[in-house]
């Protein structure tokens, strides 16, 4: 079996610690598949939108996993990295995921995690739960 290559230019910013993933899957059974795994490893934002966070090795790993999910012919997913100044403004309705509502104080916390940084109450670690 040949190894697999990806068909996408290459992911730059190989140090970004979030990542953000868009897909357009046209099939709901392809789509029901996709968004089980994705809900395990990211915060989904709106329909067909997640933030991930990792490395960039845990990101090719995604991108993997989606190869055997997706039809590559009719299917589309996307994944840009995001620097760490990155920041995110929703404006009108937000998608609510658990209280994850995207704001600079969730982006915030989110970013001493990816630092290591422990949340500052039990209550913090919940809300950020990527599973």
């Amino acid at each position: 079996m040949a190894p697999k290559t990806h068909r996408i230019q290459s992911i730059p910013h190989s140090h970004a610690q979030r990542w953000l993933l868009a897909h357009d899957i046209r099939d709901p059974k392809r789509l029901q598949r996709v968004w089980r795994f994705l809900r395990k490893e990211g915060v989904r934002l709106q329909y067909s939108v997640y933030l991930l966070a990792g490395t960039r090795q845990h990101v090719e790993n995604i991108i993997d996993r989606l190869w055997e999910l997706i039809d590559e012919d009719a299917d589309d997913v996307r994944i840009y990295p995001l620097t760490e100044n990155t920041r995110i403004w929703g404006l009108g309705t937000q998608f609510n995921d658990g209280g994850n509502t995207l704001c600079d104080a969730f982006m915030d916390k989110l970013r001493a995690l990816e630092h290591g940084v422990e949340p500052s109450t039990p209550a913090d670690s919940k809300k950020l739960s990527f599973s």
